[in-house]
């Protein structure tokens, strides 16, 4: 059976990072990260909190699409 939800924390570094508005590509791969680490444990889906307990990110955690190698 699956776990449901993986929560992740950002450290006080990411969090500055995170309040950057102009930073954006890095919180989206922020999301993948925490996506990925999710995945891989088994989680069907992820949510990132603030230093201050906020949730400032939720999602579901999609699956990886197949992989067809060209020309084979």
């Amino acid at each position: 059976m699956a776990r449901v939800v993986w929560r992740y924390t950002l450290t006080k570094n990411e969090q500055k990072l995170w309040a950057c508005e102009e930073l954006r590509g890095w919180r989206k791969a922020m999301q993948g990260f925490v996506e990925d680490e999710a995945r891989e444990q088994g989680f069907k889906k992820y949510v990132i909190y603030g230093r201050d307990d906020t949730m400032i990110a939720k999602d579901v955690v999609a699956p990886l699409p197949d992989t067809v190698e060209a020309g084979v």
